[in-house]
């Protein structure tokens, strides 16, 4: 993509974020030597997320192979050059690490129909992330119990996210941490509840902004609990987004809550 990329990998070993240092220091250090150039390449960590299930895994290719299209970085995904759209349809660019057998098992074995499920995405890809659960996870909730249960005794303390999924929240306990946090009293909450036509709400906007970024709780679920649809809580987000934008000191208060977690 323009500043980052995506990548859809089954490890072998349980040695994904060491395989990932390795690659974008290795990266850096090559684009840094071919463009004559110092300093980092990249911003953060990367951000990693288990997919358990068949379904999940399937539409999660889709839009990942969809992304160059839906950011109109090309009209066309033929035309788009660092992805695997053209080796999973034609067998044109291949590279040997790409296992596209795989991949293209998920559709039947049939290039030709991995390509139509691709062109027909768009209307089913804005659902697909509202099922990310405590930002490491994408699934059903038989999974996600399993995936509970394999990761006893493995939290990693320096997750927040993985610190979350030892534990269990409704999003009114985790709107009352926020209140408190935020210094907002009950009767306001309550108030922020009630669905009001044409009248931002920046408090509204700021509370789901950070339940979504916490991402303890899906989106139909948010929505649920201000009576809203998806629509206006996707477009509340965003708006939340550039208020915390805009107030370094908010920012720093949300920073910390976001990083808060069970010890």
């Amino acid at each position: 993509m323009g500043n980052h990329y995506h990548l859809v990998v089954r490890p072998r070993k349980e040695n994904l974020s060491r395989a990932m240092q390795w690659l974008g220091v290795s990266y850096a250090s090559y684009f840094n030597r071919r463009y004559e150039r110092s300093g980092h390449l990249f911003q953060g960590r990367f951000k990693s997320f288990a997919i358990e299930e068949q379904d999940y895994l399937r539409k999660l290719i889709l839009y990942v192979h969809r992304n160059p299209l839906r950011t109109r970085l090309v009209d066309r995904l033929a035309d788009y050059r660092w992805g695997s759209y053209g080796c999973l349809t034609s067998g044109r660019s291949c590279v040997s690490w790409l296992r596209g057998k795989e991949v293209l098992q998920l559709f039947g074995n049939r290039p030709e129909r991995f390509r139509k499920e691709v062109q027909k995405y768009s209307k089913e890809e804005e659902s697909l992330l509202e099922n990310m659960r405590f930002g490491l996870y994408l699934g059903g909730e038989a999974a996600l119990a399993s995936l509970r249960e394999q990761l006893k005794g493995k939290v990693h303390r320096e997750k927040p996210q993985s610190r979350r999924l030892s534990r269990s929240e409704s999003v009114d306990e985790a709107v009352e941490s926020l209140r408190e946090v935020l210094g907002v009293s009950r009767n306001e909450i309550d108030a922020l509840r009630k669905p009001v036509r044409r009248r931002q709400r920046p408090m509204s906007d700021l509370l789901i902004r950070v339940l979504w970024r916490r991402s303890d709780h899906r989106l139909s679920e948010i929505g649920e609990y201000f009576e809203v649809g998806y629509t206006t809580i996707s477009n509340a987000h965003l708006r939340g987004e550039r208020l915390v934008q805009a107030d370094k000191k908010l920012a720093g208060k949300l920073r910390e809550f976001l990083a808060m977690g069970v010890e």
